[in-house]
This record gives structure tokens, sequence and C-alpha cells, in this order.
């Protein structure tokens, strides 16, 4: 087996050319990800491979991620894994791109999240192996190949009293204007990051995601508006028959109105209008520990599920360091 770490983007593109051999390929682990990543001044891309006689057999992609100062860098990046590695649920391609993966980047981020789309708890042991510890991580997701109103009948009575409430006051949906309202759009995004003092992407982040995605990767912000002001939105990655709720948020001053709770619905039926097998709440935090949100996207009926995340501490001094720099940061903010 042939591991390599690409540098070169044309090879980097010449692989995803032929990444259709992988399963559980995901927006995640996508040439247009790859790209957002690469855009940014925040996030470095990375993609390790394995091939055998250059036949593609597994593949990360890693963001190495720092949305604080350069000068805290040594204390701050950290690597995170999203939807991968995709090994073909072949074990030892995983076990030779986690021990390269490990020898090239253990000195260079201070720990790596691995966050699950699907379920490997099987390979549990060769995640181990390599000192990655599985943490459970909850998620909702909506089966689309149901008609709409058993989807309906599986949402909770209160969330849907909440939808009527809503939609009864005026709140309408629709896709936003991306050249008058996509700043407005993060604007409210930055507004409710900063009130739960977490790091969120500069906006520029998002604008050139908007121009990178095309064709297959569908890249949505839908809006709600009250009154003709736009008070909510949610913004939607789409790859491969899922709508991925990446980012969502509303303006406080109109909870009482809803507005996340009508934008939720009807994107939902935008995705099954549209062809989409599944709709993704995006994540719904560890089981063992509180988390508001997760009592949120519950009502909406999906299913739950738990594939877990798995991190790996490379350093654990620095990471005391970074978590009371990373408090300090929040009280600072």
């Amino acid at each position: 087996m042939k591991i390599t770490l690409l540098e070169n983007k044309t090879d980097i593109y010449s692989v995803y050319d032929r990444i259709s051999t992988i399963n559980n390929l995901n927006i995640f682990q996508s040439r247009a990800y790859y790209d957002i990543m690469n855009s940014s001044n925040q996030t470095i891309p990375k993609v390790i491979i394995a091939e055998d006689y250059n036949n593609l057999k597994g593949i990360i992609l890693i963001q190495i991620q720092n949305y604080f100062s350069s000068l805290l860098k040594s204390f701050s990046s950290r690597a995170v894994i999203s939807g991968g590695p995709l090994f073909n649920n072949d074990e030892n391609v995983l076990s030779d791109l986690l021990s390269e993966y490990i020898r090239m980047f253990r000195r260079k981020v201070v720990y790596t999240q691995i966050r699950n789309l699907f379920d490997v708890e099987s390979f549990n042991h060769i995640f181990e192996k390599y000192s990655f510890k599985r943490q459970g991580h909850l998620n909702y997701i909506i089966d689309l190949n149901d008609k709409i109103d058993i989807i309906w009948k599986n949402v909770y009575s209160k969330r849907k009293n909440e939808i009527r409430r809503g939609m009864k006051e005026g709140i309408s949906v629709k896709e936003i204007s991306y050249e008058s309202e996509l700043l407005n759009a993060y604007t409210i995004l930055e507004l409710i990051y900063k009130k739960a003092k977490l790091p969120l992407p500069k906006y520029d982040y998002f604008y050139k995601a908007r121009n990178i995605i095309d064709g297959d990767i569908i890249f949505r912000v839908f809006g709600g508006y009250f009154e003709n002001k736009l008070i909510g939105v949610m913004f939607l990655l789409c790859f491969n028959g899922r709508v991925y709720n990446w980012y969502a948020a509303s303006n406080p001053d109109y909870y009482k109105i809803y507005p996340n709770d009508v934008i939720t619905w009807k994107v939902i039926i935008w995705a099954l209008e549209n062809g989409f097998k599944i709709f993704d709440f995006g994540g719904a935090g560890n089981p063992s520990q509180e988390y508001g949100v997760r009592n949120y996207k519950k009502k909406f009926g999906g299913t739950e599920v738990n594939y877990g995340r798995y991190e790996c501490i490379h350093n654990s001094v620095i990471m005391k360091l970074s978590e009371h720099g990373f408090k300090l940061w929040q009280k600072l903010k």
C-alpha cells in the first residue's frame, strides 16, 4: 500500500477525478470542500491518499484550523477530519492512512478530531491503535424517501404548533439574494456566535464558498423573512443525496415567532421536492453533556444516530494551555 501526502493542486484534482471508487463520499471529503479550505486564510487543507497499484483505496481531507491570532498558532492549531477518513471498510487501508497521518502531523497540531458522518465503530480497535479515543456524538437525520405527510406526522406536536404559529405570524422562507443579502445573512450568524462566544469563520469564507461550489455540489442559503426583513438563515451544503445543515441562526429579537422552526421545516420540504434522500441536522452534541440545541433538533422527529467522534491529543501540555487560552478568549469577547 502506498500512502502519499499530496502537495500539488493538480495532483489533488486528479485524485478527485477518480474518487467515485470510494464509499461514503460526502461533502467534507470532496474537491469542492478542499477548494473552500484552500481559499480561506484560517484553514489549510491537506490530502493524504492510499493507493494500491495506482488504484485509489482511501483518502483523508484534513483541515488545519486556526481561528485565532497567528501569534497563538502553536497553541491553537488543530486538525479536523470531517466525514472521513474514507477507506472502503478496509481496515488495512484505514490503519495505513492513520499511521502516516500521525507521523506527518503529530508535531504540527495540538490535537486531531475526526467527525464521523457514518458508522465506523466496528473499526474502533484501529483508531485506538493510533491513540484516537472515541466520544459519543449524536445527530438527527430525516429520511426524505418518506412522503411529506409521514415526515410531518413524526414531528413532535409542540414543534408543529411552533411552525404553525410562525407561519401564521407571517414568516416566509425563500432562498436569499446572494448579491445583496449574503452579508446580512452572515451578520445574523455572527450575532449568535458572538453571543455564544464561539469562533466563526470570516465572511470571506462563505462568500468564496458560494463562488466555488457548483455542479453536483450545491451551496444554498435560505432566509426567513418577517415584514420583508431577513430575521433568520440556514446555510446548506448539498451533495450525494444529502442536505447538510451547515450553519443556522436567527435574530433573538424574533424568537417568539419561531423563525428557526419555520425555516427548518420549509428547507426539509425543499430538499424532498428536489430529490434529496437525507436531511442531516449537522450534529447534536455529546450525549453525556447538556446541549440545548439537541432538544430542538430532536423534536423534528428524525432518527437519532450516534456515529461518535475520535480525538487524539498530540501534546497534552499545550492542550491544557490551549484550553485555558480559549476560556480567556471567551472572557474577552
